[in-house]
């Protein structure tokens, strides 16, 4: 049974809704790393997460092993959820050393920490980044991995430690979630395409589509992602899951399973704001790293961690449009 958790990147986008899911977990200990300073002032400040959670916090740079390590044997976790990353793909492009020490080494830190500090359960936020422009849609796991960018390189790297962990009995229970494109309330990143349309459309602006639209993009609301989350770890908790036990590299697709181009994307967003505007088209930045066409095949997540999306696209537009239009 799961009683004491750690979180790495508890102060990112995913962490704090994922946090929220735990409140009803009813663990023993939760522990949040960030490379934030003071993060926790703002999880102290919300009441509920005082009052529900045994919320623990710590300022720390993944990079340092030494570090990391101290508050694994402090912690003494059974299960460590890792998602603490670099994320942003065009910074990957400009600053691929940092992007690789970071989701590189830095998951190697937390994976000798995990191993040395007995962690039984590990899950890793890893990325739909990993397999590049292929033809094969819609996208399975045992797709050949061609990424792109040092962003998805290091995911499948980083993958590839984990992997070695778990054959080797470093750590009992692991699983890699190749997410797709996450996004909900909270985001902040200014890489991600909705976030982008949404901060236009809030200051009456239509969004600006480079190229012709057509790119599809699997989205999926960062309420699922968390749910898949959890859902990751009763699976590895859960003894009689023939599925997960039968798995040597259990890694899985978080998505939809729904493919939506940018140009509709763009219209759902206009239409859902009500704002009486058509978006803007711009010429394309031709780059032979562009991902033209993407989206998930989620019958493992169904079949083994029980996974279904509960929340379609509209419906997390919705959630994220509407406190973020101007009151006129």
């Amino acid at each position: 049974m799961v009683n004491r958790v750690i979180i790495t990147g508890g102060n990112g986008f995913i962490g704090k809704h994922l946090v929220k899911k735990f409140l009803s977990c009813k663990l023993n200990s939760l522990a949040l790393i960030s490379n934030s300073a003071n993060f926790g002032d703002k999880y102290l400040s919300n009441r509920k997460f005082v009052q529900d959670m045994p919320l623990k916090f710590y300022s720390a740079d993944i990079r340092d092993r030494k570090g990391i390590s101290d508050i694994f044997l402090r912690e003494k976790a059974d299960t460590c959820i890792h998602l603490a990353a670099k994320i942003s793909v065009p910074d990957s492009i400009k600053n691929p050393d940092e992007t690789m020490e970071i989701n590189v080494n830095g998951s190697l830190n937390v994976l000798e920490a995990c191993y040395k500090s007995q962690v039984n359960n590990f899950v890793f936020a890893s990325s739909a980044a990993v397999y590049g422009d292929t033809k094969e849609l819609p996208i399975s796991e045992n797709c050949i991995l061609r990424p792109l960018s040092p962003y998805g390189e290091s995911k499948m790297l980083a993958e590839q430690h984990v992997f070695r962990y778990s054959k080797l009995k470093k750590i009992q229970n692991t699983i890699a979630l190749r997410i797709f494109n996450v996004y909900g309330l909270g985001q902040v990143s200014e890489s991600d395409v909705v976030t982008k349309f949404a901060r236009r459309l809030s200051k009456g602006l239509p969004p600006i589509i480079y190229g012709d639209g057509k790119h599809t993009r699997d989205f999926i609301s960062v309420d699922d992602v968390a749910d898949a989350i959890i859902l990751s770890v009763r699976a590895m908790e859960d003894h009689n899951n023939e599925n997960y036990k039968s798995n040597s590299n259990p890694v899985f697709n978080i998505g939809t399973g729904t493919s939506t181009s940018i140009k509709e994307l763009a219209q759902k967003m206009i239409s859902i704001s009500g704002l009486k505007l058509d978006p803007i088209y711009e010429k394309e930045n031709h780059d032979n790293r562009v991902i033209l066409y993407s989206y998930a095949n989620i019958t493992n997540a169904k079949n083994v961690l029980h996974f279904v999306p509960k929340k379609d696209i509209e419906r997390g537009l919705k959630e994220i449009i509407g406190p973020m239009l101007i009151k006129k």
